[in-house]
């Protein structure tokens, strides 16, 4: 996937892919991030959204001219230095029109390749100090990307806007921002200036079980109560996995978390 995002979620399609359904309508993403569970599963028909204006703009440049922005992102690789990313960062936050390049440019090379807003809807993540390729991808892989992204539906929505377009017979994959785990940990939820709240969690709960008799459901959350409880074992299952956590900067930082995987299929 051509861009980082924490949370990504390319390894439970590859540790978990049985959990995923063969048979279904329309695929409904409305938490989309890094898009790697749509990537993967390649469905005929989708609906993908995101809160964060900049990053659907980038996934419809993708889509429509996947050259141009393989070509921009590139050339700045190419030339990529402290300096210029801090004055493409300012003229990323200063724009009042959205870049598709600097945005993929600086989500590439950022500290710890994370997405990060302040409340004023800023960018502000420092450079990054990998040593490896920022930008590991070919036009090939930009042009089979926006291949795939053909017959889809983007926009730039919350959850509830796009879970009205659910009809019978339709999968949806909900990977929700994580609500408050620990110390700081919001911080890395501040995707787009506004931080997922506990009765956001609630609300997609309440649209969960709504759906959950004409569309297949699967969410992807914390193994907690405070998650668990919106969901009875009845109507529900639960799959509890254990993954490593890459959010924190630091190693120590770094550790296994409990997950749950609720569906309804």
């Amino acid at each position: 996937m051509i861009v980082k995002w924490a949370g990504g979620k390319n390894w439970l399609y590859k540790k978990h892919k049985s959990i995923f359904p063969d048979s279904y309508n329309n695929y409904i993403e409305p938490f989309f991030g890094g898009g790697s569970i749509f990537f993967n599963m390649f469905p005929k028909k989708a609906y993908l959204s995101d809160v964060n204006e900049k990053l659907i703009n980038l996934y419809i440049d993708l889509k429509n001219d996947p050259e141009s922005l393989f070509q921009g992102v590139n050339r700045l690789i190419e030339s990529h230095s402290d300096e210029q990313y801090y004055a493409v960062r300012d003229k990323f936050n200063n724009s009042k029109s959205t870049s598709s390049v600097y945005f993929l440019y600086l989500n590439r090379t950022c500290f710890n390749g994370i997405y990060r807003e302040n409340r004023k809807g800023e960018f502000n993540v420092p450079v990054g100090r990998r040593k490896s390729s920022y930008f590991p991808f070919t036009m090939k892989d930009f042009l089979q990307l926006s291949f795939q992204l053909k017959n889809t539906n983007l926009q730039n929505c919350d959850f509830r806007e796009a879970l009205k377009t659910a009809k019978k017979g339709d999968f949806i994959y909900l990977d929700p921002p994580y609500i408050e785990f620990e110390k700081e940990y919001d911080s890395f939820r501040r995707y787009n200036g506004v931080v997922f709240s506990k009765s956001d969690l609630e609300e997609l709960a309440l649209e969960a079980n709504r759906l959950k008799g004409k569309c297949k459901i699967l969410i992807s959350n914390f193994d907690q109560r405070g998650v668990k409880d919106y969901f009875t074992e009845k109507e529900w299952k639960f799959k509890s996995i254990k993954q490593m956590t890459y959010l924190s900067g630091k190693k120590e930082g770094r550790k296994y978390m409990n997950e749950a995987l609720i569906y309804n299929y």
